[in-house]
């Protein structure tokens, strides 16, 4: 079954560790969620109201 899941965050969680910060992915494009991997650059620009599909090479705005 497809499912849609929406994530509406362009920056990571930080969460101070003990030795480090760790960031935790919030934009949903990670390849290594659920820690944060600098994808989430690739939606900076976004717009507001808008939704974006993401594949490996490109982004549809629909």
């Amino acid at each position: 079954m497809a499912r849609l899941v929406k994530f509406t965050k362009n920056e990571p969680l930080k969460i101070e560790g003990k030795d480090k910060p760790i960031f935790i992915c919030q934009c949903g494009l990670s390849q290594n969620f659920p820690f944060c991997d600098g994808h989430h650059k690739k939606t900076q620009d976004e717009k507001e109201g808008k939704i974006y599909i993401y594949n490996e090479e490109t982004r549809i705005e629909i």
